[in-house]
């Protein structure tokens, strides 16, 4: 019979094996290692998830820049609120370059703008990709998806605009980039600025236009009291004309003429002329009442004749705090210049002349542009063009730009001539000021060019260092600064100018000027109206 088969192994040997156990049981020696490898795969979840949270984080960032960037540059080539294909098209071109294809590892790029339909004036954008981990792959997360929203709208406001426009008779000739004159391109393309800004709900847009070449139309939209009753023209010849027989002189009379005498006897003998002398220099004092526009006997009549007539240019006053007698106008233009208006009748130190070729005396040139037109509204895109078109109607004479800068700037000065009709605010929301002066030349002051500054050879009106234009050149220039300082943005167009180093420090910054030969002037406009108002994200 099989059965199991006793063996005595030994207490020694039994006591034996039982101390290996416990001697393994109790040795750690290689727990460390065992502990570290258990720990490893979390320790590097986490540091992989860290890692790829850090770079997520970036792509989210460069992401939401975009989108922004995007809705922002949308927003800004809006028309008004009009939105459509062209906006989309460069909201798409500046995400594209702030977030191309492949940024970050990204695919599946989506980008997407759309009108707010609860308020036109603001876009609405989101963005999407797809990034790629690093390590947490390795626990089976290939790819985070990221998404951001963005929006932009434009704050207009309430905007006053003037346009200071050169009607000089350059503006008659072709522009560069064809299409006829540029006078022609000039009205065409001035309501690019108005289509730009039609149509923005709760805002108030008004326009001023002052045309203008060597003086301004501007008597209309003044009182009888900024006009000089009695003023200074320049005079013309002086001579003694005598009975004659070749010998001897009778029957002698002082006389005067426009143009110079000759001296000597007559071809019959019988009349002899001399002492001939020129009398320019501002001697001749003419009352409005002997002025082109003389009304019977009557002062105010008669100024009120000269400022309704359609041809109300002007001669500019003496600088505030300078000589009146002679006229001295400064170099340097200040506040009180633009805003200080005659208080009364008599308050000859403040008021203006008036610009009457038919009295001046000794004037190569001379023309008086369109009538300017005060800041209003215009109801319709058809209204503004007949405006722009009646204000441009007149081209001729020279360019004076510190002339139209000036008056711009009165015009839409609020603390000045027209403060009723001038608010900074309306319904507490603020008037943004805009001057937009566009030329289509250098300065170009003529000295015998009957001008505002009178006829410069004879009169000597304006002061300064250096020659006439420079003297001129200063004064824009002062004229400029001074509109900046009372907060008004000065865009500057420059149309067909081959050198722009006199007026482009006109305007308020590098991005406020711009230079056109022609063809793309309404675009420009357009531009223009587009950058008015303070452009912000939403969110």
């Amino acid at each position: 019979m099989r059965g199991f088969r006793h063996t005595s192994q030994g207490p020694a040997k039994l006591a034996s094996r039982r101390g290996f156990l416990a001697g393994l049981r109790e040795d750690v020696s290689g727990n460390v290692f065992m502990l570290s490898a258990a720990a490893l795969l979390p320790l590097l979840a986490m540091i992989g998830s860290a890692l790829d949270m850090s770079i997520v984080y970036m792509a989210r960032g460069r992401l939401q820049n975009a989108c922004d960037s995007g809705v922002l540059a949308g927003r800004q080539l809006m028309a008004g609120t009009a939105f459509g294909t062209a906006v989309e098209a460069e909201a798409d071109r500046f995400f594209n370059f702030n977030f191309p294809d492949g940024a970050n590892g990204a695919s599946n790029i989506e980008f997407a703008v759309v009108q707010n339909n609860d308020d036109e004036a603001e876009l609405l954008g989101e963005a999407s990709a797809t990034i790629p981990t690093i390590l947490m792959k390795i626990f089976g997360y290939r790819t985070t998806d990221i998404s951001v929203t963005c929006d932009a709208k434009k704050d207009f406001g309430h905007n006053d605009i003037v346009l200071v426009l050169d009607v000089t008779g350059s503006m008659a000739q072709k522009a560069s980039g064809g299409g006829g004159p540029k006078i022609d391109r000039l009205r065409m393309g001035a309501r690019g600025i108005y289509v730009a800004l039609a149509d923005v709900p709760n805002t108030t847009t008004r326009y001023g236009i002052v045309p203008y070449s060597h003086t301004v139309n501007v008597a209309r939209s003044l009182s009888n009291n900024d006009f000089l009753r009695d003023q200074s023209y320049a005079g013309n010849w002086a001579y003694t004309y005598c009975d004659s027989n070749g010998y001897q002189i009778w029957n002698c009379q002082n006389l005067t003429a426009d143009n110079r005498p000759n001296s000597g006897l007559s071809n019959s003998n019988t009349k002899y002329t001399y002492n001939v002398a020129e009398q320019r220099s501002g001697s001749r004092t003419v009352n409005v009442r002997n002025s082109t526009w003389a009304t019977s006997n009557n002062v105010e009549s008669s100024l009120t004749a000269f400022r309704t007539s359609g041809n109300g240019c002007i001669e500019e006053r003496a600088s505030i705090g300078s000589s009146t007698s002679p006229i001295r106008i400064q170099n340097t233009v200040t506040r009180d210049d633009v805003d200080l208006r005659s208080t009364s009748s008599t308050d000859t130190a403040r008021q203006f002349g008036r610009y009457d070729p038919g009295v001046q005396r000794g004037q190569s040139q001379v023309g008086c542009p369109s009538e300017a037109q005060a800041l209003r509204t215009y109801a319709s895109e058809s209204a503004f063009q007949t405006a722009i078109n009646t204000s441009t109607a007149n081209v001729t004479g020279g360019t004076y730009h510190d002339v139209g800068m000036l008056w711009g700037t009165r015009f839409i000065s609020s603390t000045g001539f027209f403060t009723a009709n001038n608010p900074s605010e309306i319904d507490n929301v603020p008037v943004n000021k805009h001057i937009v002066f566009m030329t289509d030349g250098l300065l170009d002051t003529g000295n015998r060019l009957y001008s505002a500054h009178g006829i410069e050879d004879y009169q000597d009106r304006t002061r300064g260092a250096g020659s006439q234009d420079d003297q001129h050149i200063a004064r824009f220039a002062a004229t400029c600064d001074v509109a900046r300082s009372m907060g008004i943005t000065i865009w500057v167009i420059a149309l067909d100018v081959g050198a722009t180093d006199d007026i482009e420090p006109c305007a308020s910054s590098p991005n406020h000027f711009f230079i056109s030969d022609g063809s793309d002037l309404e675009e420009v406009f357009a531009r223009i109206g587009q950058g008015i108002g303070r452009l912000r994200l939403t969110q």
